[in-house]
């Protein structure tokens, strides 16, 4: 059965306008898809790593299990997720305009929470026995100096240094400074929920040795005020450092500062790292209050500051990359004004659902990232980063701009009839969203009886 607008009901929008591949660039001929975008590389990787993953997670397990206990390792898990959602959140919002692969994200955070905080657990309480034996005294101070700064940082640093070396070989899962930060603080703010566990939990143990239950509680909610209300950016502000070095190098073309940055980035994390530790270590509140508030805290609020301004500098790439798409006539004067400004681009959705649902908010989103993802990936290639498929990537973005605008045009033709309809049999006043959709997404709309404008 159809509607009477020529629509089969119940059926699939994205079906009839499903792109199917064709030759459009004679560049394709001939193209061999790379190595490790083969799907067979992909699954062994994805098996490796997340069998690698299982097995810290087990160990970590054990270790902290036996450790503090069940109970009281219940109990320090659930303090220290406390803050995960509102740090991640603010990571994914900074991330809205370009948002990177899921399994990139995932396996950052991962890393940090558990083989980070695997290695750094291992090598930190190996060199504190060890200084211990040579020295005979405590270590503990020497250890949050000058070894666990650079075992933590260069532990998390590692899936940035992967994620860098995979943008060299073409993989581009970084495209500037903005996506080391988001990477960064994911693989800090996991490793930082396992640090707090051992913290809350040691803490808790260790009052409660002492003077029973209710001393232990207090020394967690101390402990937890410390760490994750009043500095839980410490680790992402840190590790952050880095991200800012592998971004400068992911856009540079200089082998000098594709070499430098990344190392300078990580020099400067353990810097701060171990200042910060060596504050703590004082014991001192006043020294550690006037660490925080004239030190930590102007850099964290610079730090944010500096990537907000980044994202919006970076959100102007699309008007000054797609412009030959224009002239080539893949995409019109209307829809780059669409994509040019985040206030354009939520425009553009709120007027594709007003239209055509939820189905065309969405098409609207994919031909947004889509068309985002092509500038960033032209861009590379005016930087003289130019990947080895560059031409398959570019064909399939244009695959799904070309797909998502008939939709869209679609279902602004749809719903302008939809309005005509009312107005001719029901006498409903005629609306403009449709146009407001359709001239969001380049194309001009069917006009409805009456030369409404």
């Amino acid at each position: 059965m159809v509607d009477q607008y020529g629509t089969a009901r119940g059926h699939d929008p994205y079906a009839v306008l499903a792109y199917h591949p064709a030759l459009l660039d004679p560049r394709l001929a001939g193209v061999v898809t790379p190595w490790h975008r083969k799907q067979s590389v992909r699954i062994a990787v994805t098996v490796i790593i997340v069998v690698f993953m299982a097995l810290c997670a087990l160990a970590l397990l054990l270790l902290l299990g036996s450790t503090l206990g069940a109970g009281v390792l219940t109990f320090a898990v659930i303090a220290a997720f406390i803050p995960v959602p509102i740090l991640v959140m603010a990571l994914l919002w900074l991330d809205r305009y370009e948002p990177e692969p899921w399994h990139y994200l995932a396996f950052t955070f991962g890393w940090g929470a558990l083989v980070a905080t695997l290695a750094a657990l291992v090598i930190n309480t190996t060199g504190s026995e060890l200084i211990k034996n040579i020295t005979g005294q405590d270590a503990t101070v020497t250890t949050a100096v000058y070894i666990a700064p650079p075992t933590e940082e260069i532990a998390k640093a590692i899936p940035l240094f992967l994620l860098l070396i995979l943008a060299m070989l073409g993989r581009r899962a970084i495209h500037g400074v903005v996506d080391g930060i988001v990477y960064a603080g994911l693989a800090a703010i996991g490793f930082a929920v396992n640090e707090n566990v051992l913290y809350f939990g040691g803490a808790y143990v260790q009052a409660a040795e002492e003077g029973g239950d209710a001393a232990g509680a207090v020394a967690l909610f101390a402990t937890f005020v410390v760490r994750a209300v009043m500095s839980p950016f410490a680790h992402p502000l840190f590790t952050c450092m880095t991200g800012i070095g592998v971004g400068l190098a992911a856009v540079s073309t200089k082998p000098a500062v594709r070499i430098l940055a990344p190392i300078g980035g990580l020099a400067l994390a353990i810097v701060l790292h171990g200042a910060w530790n060596a504050m703590a270590s004082t014991q001192d509140l006043l020294v550690l209050g006037v660490g925080y508030a004239f030190v930590m805290l102007p850099l964290f609020i610079g730090l944010v500051v500096l990537a907000v301004w980044l994202r919006t500098k970076e959100a102007k790439v699309v008007g000054q990359v797609l412009p030959a798409y224009v002239a080539q006539g893949w995409l019109t004067s209307q829809d780059l004004a669409s994509l040019s400004t985040v206030a354009s681009r939520r425009n553009a959705r709120v007027a594709a659902l007003a239209c055509g649902g939820s189905n065309a908010a969405k098409a609207m989103q994919e031909f947004q990232l889509a068309a985002t993802k092509l500038a960033l990936l032209r861009q590379s290639l005016l930087r003289g980063w130019e990947a080895d498929d560059y031409a398959r990537q570019e064909h399939e973005l244009l695959g799904v701009i070309s797909s998502r605008r008939s939709y869209l045009t679609f279902a602004a033709a749809r719903w302008s009839a939809h309005l005509a309809y009312n107005r001719q049999y029901w006498g409903w006043p005629v609306s403009a969203g449709g146009y407001h959709a359709a001239h969001a997404a380049g194309q001009t709309a069917p006009q409805p009886p009456g030369g409404f404008r």
